[in-house]
């Protein structure tokens, strides 16, 4: 024995000139010699791995020797018995070369237990002989043994490895007979694809000189370089032209660069066999059908999962065949016969459903393909079909084979389908039958033989009629009458005849016995049905688009249909109304009596109430005919209102109806149910231009409804839209009109103040609205703004307004505190309102809401009487405070040395700014005249605001002292107040008006 430097190789000299060779190695030595002129390997006939020669003259062979007889007899209890003697002694010794010898002979014979043996006991696996250099994995890959080969893998056996001719396992393995496994096997464990061998083959040269198609598949889309040429120059493209196999080797090729291309492979349109069916090339389909795998890369664990791949490629590719031919035959193009050839091929390579673990999925695909084949009515693709093994062809879905002949009337379709056991009683989900198929699309030829087949229960066939009445097919309608009882359905099929506008049909079931006044089947007669038809979202599938509604409403007047209400039903009028039919249908049932005036549904409307109820955009035209028929513009509905009222609440901008209603004789004070007159509605919508038309044409401005509101009051009953202030401003004409109250008292300025409209505000006070008026809460439009009150909120606008209009004057004391809030944030336009507008300067008692000013510290005697003054220094507001003292606008509270004024400034030490301190040091420093003390003490007896004016006009006092007592004209405005300056020395009071104030007070 010799071995090589590289421990995982073993040369062993053999002598095998004796033994016999296998017929796979034979077959091998052939290919070589004769099918190209390039050989792959040498004769394994030249190779044997017979042990070493016994070096002693004796004819007892060797423990060795023994152990290969074993392996090449696979003697198995020979084999245990030798490997466990040689752990005894020196005499049983087995060799490193007798092992690797025996390994070489196992893989030849193929015993795979006795291979995974003598590699668990020491063989190695990458052991070569000595006159190829093949390694067990060469000869079980050329033998094409998947498991040993597999088992070597495992153990690590070089996938690489070369013989003395250059071959790679890779190479070695294609072979005539097949070799899919074993080269997705190899390439599985990354064995080079491209390796050439000492005559520059490649495994894919030899794929294709062997035609092995499956093999060639692999190795091209396991990414073989196809521009490797041999030593004759040759190609693998080159060898497959000279086999003539060139347009195989071309689709192979093209599946290789749809898969780069995508990166993924995923559609079956894809594969070699698709593309050659899709292109019409039959002998490279058939060849192509014949490879083990139409699909690649599938790994399939059994031979059943590998036969449905292929089943599902050829159902997929039949369908791209299919369709286009169905197409075709649909735009009456002639049939191609290319594509029916390769369908023949497809069909003809064997499609089993049996293949299938989910046959239902197999049905569905061939069933759609038979169902498509027979719509389109080419025979031939129907009859290829049927003819196909296990094939359901009573399969339905929607719609089976068998109903999709009946639905186009192929005869002779129906008659093959019948003869391959087509059944005729079979049913779609929908219940219907072939026979249904026939009877909804006029073909009676075919009808009469699938009834012949089959004839259905009465029940069935009533129900092939109601199909008939919607597909407008009279000649149905007659096969079936004598076929089954139509008299007993026919009052029911009337709507569906109406609906087709066939009048044929009608005409039909009135002779079976429908009555045209009857109930049909929306509860109603069939003239409301034909009228229905007018509604413009009416989608039914039944309406025909060339349908025409005046005819058919004609057909069935003049056939007898009434034209005015039969109760419980709506007149024909209001319905034709209802269903926006055109003028035309109104004027055809008015031609034939249609009662203008009669009450046409639930809710009393008439024609001409109904028109504006209904919304109707065909109102104004139907509006004249219905006034020239005589219509009755007073007539009202069952809620009170008359068309007037309709028009104006329902058709807002619909002026020209208006009038002509009113040219009618239109009632401009007629009251509905809930008293509104026109005029009330047209306020509540907030109508300003019909409250014009209205109030030229005479109507009341002073109507009430049965609450009591007036149009004022109805502005407000409506809280958004456009066009308010301005019919505010129409109907607030008249004072006593805006200072209406109702029941709780409220005004019309009340509910302005509740919504803070400040433009509603200024237009009834500008129209005269008391703003001193009360609502039974004792609230003022003023008091209820200010509850709502807050800084720089839209309120201000709406207060100044109402101080201004004299408000402040019956503003209770209790609702004063928000006024005094102000004076603390510093209004100044407001207090200057308050002071020159009625306030009487008085206390209040702010100590339930000081908290909300954050000023602790200061006494509870401060907040019990806060002055307007206190107030101002409180919120640190000195020009507020120098334009109260400046007239003169004070309480006793804040004369000069009283207990107020100094809890005030030692309560605010600390925290307000340093000229109020300084300001109330210099305020208290200096004492006050007499004139200022006595005009502060007569305005504190004068009291509170309410009655105050009053009170003062009645005093003895010079006007000129009663007006400074009123604070009507400023003496020093808010402008003008300087805060450096000394506004305590203002005296507007001259010393002559002294003995009056003090003859007042005494």
């Amino acid at each position: 024995m010799k071995k090589t430097e590289n421990s995982s190789q073993v040369h062993i000299k053999c002598n095998t000139q004796n033994r016999p060779s296998s017929s796979h190695q034979n077959n091998s030595a052939n290919l070589s010699q004769s099918t190209a002129p390039v050989s792959f390997s040498q004769n394994t006939q030249e190779v044997d791995t017979a042990c070493p020669s016994n070096t002693s003259n004796s004819q007892v062979p060797t423990a060795g020797e023994k152990l290969i007889m074993a392996v090449k007899t696979g003697d198995l209890p020979a084999l245990d018995r030798l490997l466990q003697q040689q752990q005894g002694g020196s005499e049983h010794f087995i060799s490193q070369d007798h092992l690797n010898v025996s390994l070489l002979e196992a893989c030849r014979q193929g015993r795979k237990f006795i291979v995974q043996k003598l590699v668990r006991s020491g063989a190695e696996v990458n052991v070569r002989d000595n006159k190829r250099c093949t390694t067990p994995l060469h000869i079980a890959a050329e033998q094409g043994f998947v498991d040993i080969a597999a088992f070597l893998l495992d153990k690590d056996a070089d996938v690489h490895a070369i013989d003395r001719h250059g071959n790679s396992p890779l190479v070695v393995a294609v072979n005539r007979a097949g070799s899919s496994d074993m080269l997705n096997l190899l390439l599985a464990y990354k064995t080079k694809v491209n390796h050439k061998n000492s005559q520059r083959v490649t495994a894919l040269m030899k794929a294709v000189e062997v035609m092995d198609i499956d093999a060639v598949k692999i190795l091209i889309l396991a990414g073989s370089n196809l521009k490797q040429k041999n030593r004759v120059g040759e190609t693998a493209r080159d060898i497959s032209a000279r086999l003539g196999v060139a347009d195989v080797f071309d689709f192979l090729q093209s599946e290789k660069e749809d898969q780069l291309h995508l990166h993924v492979y995923s559609a079956d349109s894809r594969c070699a066999v698709s593309k050659a069916a899709l292109n019409h090339h039959a002998q490279a389909v058939k060849i192509l059908l014949d490879c083990r795998y139409l699909k690649p890369n599938v790994e399939c664990k059994d031979l059943h999962e590998s036969k449905e791949a292929n089943q599902n490629i050829k159902i997929d590719t039949l369908r791209k065949l299919i369709e286009p031919i169905c197409s075709d035959a649909k735009d009456n193009k002639d049939l191609d016969g290319a594509k029916l050839e390769i369908v023949k091929i497809l069909l003809g390579s064997g499609i089993d459903s049996k293949t299938f673990k989910q046959q239902y999925h197999f049905h569905s695909k061939i069933s759609s393909l038979l169902v498509n084949a027979t719509q389109s009515g080419v025979i031939e693709l129907v009859e290829l079909l049927c003819k196909l093994k296990n094939i359901e062809i009573n399969s339905t879905d929607r719609i089976s084979a068998l109903m999709g002949a009946a639905e186009i009337g192929r005869i002779d379709i129906v008659k093959l389908l019948l003869n391959f056991g087509a059944d005729p009683r079979k049913e779609n989900y929908k219940g219907e039958l072939a026979l249904t198929y026939a009877l909804k699309n006029g073909h009676i030829e075919c009808a009469n033989v699938l009834l012949h087949n089959h004839k259905p229960s009465e029940q069935k066939l009533q129900g092939m009629a109601e199909v008939a009445v919607k597909k407008s097919q009279l000649e149905s309608l007659e096969f079936l009458a004598s076929h089954c009882n139509i008299d007993e359905i026919s009052q029911n099929l009337m709507e569906e005849g109406i609906l087709t506008c066939d009048s044929r049909i009608v005409q039909f079931l009135i002779d079976h016995g429908a009555d045209i006044n009857g109930t049909c089947g929306r509860n109603c007669p069939a003239l409301l049905i034909a009228l229905i038809i007018g509604r413009s979202y009416y989608n039914s599938p039944l309406i025909r688009k060339d349908c025409n509604q005046l005819d058919m409403i004609k057909f069935l007047v003049e056939s007898g249909a009434s034209v005015n209400r039969v109760n419980p039903n709506k007149s024909p009028l209001v319905v034709a109304i209802e269903n926006n039919c055109n003028l035309d249908v109104q004027l055809s049932l008015l031609e034939h009596g249609a009662d203008v005036n009669e009450i046409g549904d639930d809710k009393g409307n008439t024609p001409l109430t109904a028109v504006f109820a209904r919304r109707s955009t065909r109102h104004p035209t139907f509006l004249e005919a219905f006034l020239k028929a005589g219509a009755d513009p007073n007539k009202a509905n069952s809620d009170g209102k008359t068309a007037l009222h309709l028009a104006v609440c329902i058709n807002e901008d619909d002026l020209g109806s208006i009038k002509q209603l009113i040219s009618a004789g239109a009632d401009l004070e007629a009251c509905d149910s809930d008293g509104m007159t026109p005029l009330l509605l047209a306020a509540r919508a907030w109508l300003p231009e019909v409250i014009k038309l209205l109030k030229e044409c005479g109507a009341n401005m002073n109507a009430v409804d049965n609450g009591g509101k007036n149009a004022v009051f109805q502005t407000f009953e409506r809280i958004y839209g456009d066009g308010h202030h301005e019919t505010l401003q129409l109907v607030a004409s008249d004072k006593d009109q805006v200072n209406m109250q109702m029941p709780d008292g409220v005004t019309p300025l009340i509910l302005a103040a509740k919504e803070e409209d400040n433009k509603a505000i200024e237009i009834l006070l500008e129209a005269g609205a008391d703003p001193h008026k009360k609502n039974n809460n004792q609230e003022t439009a003023l008091s209820i703004l200010l509850g709502s009150y807050s800084p720089r909120h839209e309120a201000m606008v709406g207060l100044k307004m109402l101080i201004r209009h004299g408000a402040l004057l019956s503003l209770p004391k209790y609702d004063c505190l928000k006024l005094y809030r102000m004076i603390v944030s510093d209004e100044r336009e407001l207090v200057q309102l308050m002071v020159t507008h009625g306030m009487a300067p008085m206390c209040v008692d702010f100590t339930g809401v000081k908290n909300s000013l954050s000023m602790e510290g200061i006494s509870d005697s401060v907040w019990r009487n806060l002055s307007p003054l206190t107030a101002a220094l409180v919120g640190n507001s000195l020009i507020i405070a120098r334009y109260l003292i400046a007239n003169w606008f004070l309480t006793p509270v804040d004369l000069v040395g009283s207990d107020q004024l100094k809890n005030l400034k030692v309560g605010l030490q600390g925290k307000c700014t340093s000229k109020v301190e300084n300001f109330l040091d210099e305020y208290m420093s200096q004492p006050m005249s007499l004139v200022q003390l006595s005009f502060v003490a007569v305005s504190a007896q004068l009291g509170e605001t309410i009655g105050r004016e009053e009170r003062v006009r009645k005093t003895p006092l010079p006007t000129i002292l009663q007006d400074r007592l009123l604070f009507k004209k400023e003496m020093s405005s808010m402008e003008s107040t300087d805060e450096e300056e000394n506004c305590m020395n203002h005296n507007f009071l001259v010393y002559e008006q002294l003995p009056a104030l003090t003859l007042f007070l005494k």
